[in-house]
């Protein structure tokens, strides 16, 4: 996906603001570096109706990965997902705050204020449309 299609993506979901984090965490491919994948579920603000989409967005070859979960934390996204780009690699941070509506400046600033990214050198989305979510994440197949 273009870097293009991701400011859509964000654009169309509103960055998934009010939606659900229904996983996060990373996985060993076979044969490869190790990924993360993370599940939301959210509105397509972009769509007719009052549709909710499951979306899972797989970031590979994984330089860093960070998940501070406090217990008694809501699944509901508050400020947003962020998706940037930092020379060759990607950062995707689940409710970072970094200014009012703003995206992350550096690598350094997510380290220091992130609770939940996941940095890596490719970046893949899938999107079901209109499907209910499960919210216990089982067998979630995209």
């Amino acid at each position: 996906m273009s870097e293009e299609e991701l400011k859509k993506l964000l654009h169309d979901y509103h960055n998934f603001d009010d939606g659900l984090v229904v996983s996060f965490g990373f996985f060993y491919p076979v044969g490869e570096p190790p990924a993360a994948q993370a599940i939301f579920y959210a509105k397509n603000h972009s769509a007719p109706g009052d549709r909710w989409d499951t979306v899972k967005i797989v970031v590979k070859d994984v330089a860093e990965f960070n998940a501070q979960w406090k217990g008694n934390q809501p699944n509901s996204i508050c400020t947003g997902v962020h998706l940037v780009k930092f020379d060759d690699l990607w950062c995707l941070d689940v409710d970072g705050v970094y200014g009012d509506v703003e995206d992350p400046k550096s690598i350094e600033e997510v380290r220091r204020i992130g609770d939940c990214y996941v940095i890596g050198r490719d970046i893949h989305v899938y999107i079901k449309d209109d499907r209910q979510v499960d919210l216990y994440a089982n067998l979630i197949t995209l």
